[in-house]
This record gives structure tokens, sequence and C-alpha cells, in this order.
């Protein structure tokens, strides 16, 4: 099998120039380039760009997706609408940050192997990058799965490594936040245990209610120079930058529960807390199972009950028939023959007549006992030794 290797970049907030594009075309000349995004794939080779460099000098998201298993996913901020410090807090795992000039970067990498499925590398930008919007709203969820996404794998994280603060809302994730824990392949088991620690999203953070009273206890300057900025090329950067203003007065992030009541649990804690879920999860198949397979025998066994009801009925005209088929030598005559005996032994059986039947058997096997096939037949079925 070849290898795959796709890329993909996009810029949000402006659209590249005539110079810029130039740049890249001559990072590859069968890219796809346009004005907001830059394409490529390759099943040979590999790109001679540096994905840092062109996340820091032109693009605000980044998805690389390889077929044996590496999965990239980065996304840049404008550092004044961005909490460093939360940032910083949830670093670690599968997530890392640098910054270049006034923007963060910040990169999720997926480390490990793939699962053998068809790769497809293009389905991942349109969901990843709304990402973008939530972070910069003070959405850190995705921050959270990031650090959560290198307890197994290549993350290099201790045993006795504590958890970053938990944020609110684990169990409910966006569209975008599910395609992250589906990217990172963040085992499901790990994400519930985690998330037994998360708030109610929706019972905590600011309402809309204290904003607007927040807005206006500010400087009437101030409000206009937003106001102004807001109507501008920087709108994006500025809208972050108002609401981290708000957060921060707050002095609690929107997300978040304003503390937790419980020490932090280690990664061992949460990868046996995972794998307990995981057992548990497996016992209640398996009980799931027993009671289905349960049904399915007594189904199965009424219904065989009918047809040896029918078949007590016409005892003598069964026999007629084995006897019309074997007397046909032929081999699938031969096979429906040995299904009725079969039948036949089982109402007996049943019925406590095992030995008349027996009895009937063997006479009947004496009359074709030059019938080597259909004995071997008999023999394989049980029905003689």
């Amino acid at each position: 099998m070849s290898e795959y290797q796709y890329y993909e970049f996009r810029t949000v907030d402006r659209s590249l120039t005539p110079e810029e594009i130039a740049e890249l075309r001559k990072l590859s000349g069968r890219a796809e380039i346009t004005s907001t995004s830059f394409t490529n794939t390759y099943s040979y080779g590999s790109f001679r760009g540096d994905p840092d460099r062109m996340m820091e000098r032109y693009f605000d998201a980044f998805v690389y997706v390889t077929n044996w298993g590496t999965r990239h996913f980065m996304v840049r901020l404008p550092m004044r609408g961005v909490d460093l410090p939360a940032i910083e807090a949830y670093a670690g795992g599968g997530l890392s940050f640098w910054i270049k000039g006034e923007f963060v970067i910040l990169s999720f990498v997926y480390a490990g192997e793939g699962d053998g499925e068809w790769v497809d590398g293009g389905e991942w930008m349109p969901g990843l990058i709304s990402l973008r919007d939530e972070l910069l709203n003070g959405d850190f969820r995705s921050l959270y799965l990031g650090w959560l996404s290198g307890i197994y794998g290549d993350g290099d994280v201790d045993d006795d490594e504590t958890e970053p603060l938990v944020p609110a809302g684990l169990r409910t994730l966006t569209a975008a936040q599910d395609d992250l824990v589906s990217f990172l392949r963040i085992d499901v088991d790990l994400l519930e245990a985690a998330a037994e620690r998360s708030a109610d999203r929706g019972a905590t953070g600011a309402s809309q209610a204290e904003l607007a009273e927040w807005l206006r206890s500010r400087r009437t300057e101030e409000k206009e120079a937003w106001l102004l900025e807001l109507l501008g090329p920087s709108a994006p950067a500025c809208r972050s930058e108002v609401l981290l203003q708000f957060r921060e007065s707050l002095q609690v992030a929107c997300d978040q529960p304003e503390a937790e009541s419980l020490p932090p649990r280690t990664c061992q804690l949460l990868r046996e807390a995972a794998e307990a879920r995981e057992q548990e999860a497996e016992r209640r198949r398996a009980a799931e199972a027993a009671v289905t397979r349960e049904k399915e025998a007594k189904q199965a066994a009424k219904l065989r009950n009918l047809e040896l009801n029918r078949l007590a009925q016409s005892i003598d005209a069964a026999w007629e028939e084995v006897e019309r088929r074997v007397a046909t030598k032929q081999a699938n005559q031969y096979d429906q023959a040995v299904k009725e005996l079969t039948d036949l032994r089982d109402l007996a059986t049943r019925d406590g007549h095992i030995e008349q039947f027996d009895t009937r058997l063997l006479e009947f096997v004496r009359r074709h006992e030059r019938k080597h096939a259909f004995l071997k037949r008999l023999q394989k079925a049980g029905l003689m030794t």
C-alpha cells in the first residue's frame, strides 16, 4: 500500500495576497491554492514546506492526516484575545503551543497507529476549524481534550502527572469538539471518566445580563474605540479581547466552575477509571448477549417443538418419504433424507421412543447397506456409528 499524506491550510480572518500566493506556489507546483486555502496530497515523497512556519506567516488552521496513523491539527489565535494562562495550564499530553509575533499557535497531535480504514483527509477541516471561534470565545474544552489525548499513545505523560482544571460541559461537547475527539482518537471510556468531574456548562459562566451590566460600567471613550474597531478588519480580535476582559473581570472563565472540591486526578487514576468503565461495559455487553442468546434459544426451542408436533402426526409418512429420497441415489436427496431422519430421532427422544426409532433405523440401514455415500452422511450426522 502506498503512502498517503494530506495537507490543508486555511485562513479565517483575511485572504491571501497575490504575493503570498506566489510565495506558496514556490513550495508546491501541484498544490491547490486559493485566496483562503492551500491543499496538497502526497502518495510518494513529502511536502517540502514547513507547516509551522506557514502557520506563523500565512494561515489560521492546519490539518495533516496520514494513512499510517499520524494526525495533526493547528490553529492560530490573535494574542490580544487569548487567555494565555489558561492555554499554559492545559499544555501537555497531546497539546502544545508557541507564540510568534502577535499570534499564539496551538498544536494538537495524534502520533499513534491508524485503524486500517480508508483515509480521507479532506473531511476534517470543515468541522475542526470551528474550534478557533470557540477558543476565542473562552471555551476551553478543546484544550482539555488536547491534553487528554496524550494519556494514551505518544503523549509522553507521566503516570503521576495531574490533570488541569476540568472544564464544564465535557458531557455535552459541540460538533467541532466531537470531531476533535474523533480526530485525536480519544478513547471514549477515558473521555467519560474525565467527564465525571465536569460541571453542567449551563450552570456555569456569565449571563448576557452580566455582560450588559459590565458594558454599561465601561467608559464611553473605551466603548466607542471598541465599536470603531469592531467595524474594521480587526473585528474578530477586538471582539475576543473585549470578551476576555469581561471574563477576567469576573475572575472566572465562562466555561469553568469556580473551583473543584476534589483534588485533581493523576493520569494513572484516569487510565484506571477508563479501564474500569471498559470492563463494566464489556460485562454489560456479555450479560445482554447472554439474555439475547437465552431468548433466541427459547424461541428456537418453541419453534422446534411445533415442528416436531407436526411431524408426530405423520411419522409413517415421514419414513416413507425418507425411503423415497434414498432410492433416488442422488446426493441432494441423501442430504434431505438425513435431515428428516434427524427430525424423527429428535421426536423419538422427546417422546421417549428412542428404542423404537433405533430399531426402525437399523432395519432401514440394512436395506440400504450398499449405499455407502448415504451411510457416510448418517455417520457424520451421528445417526449411526
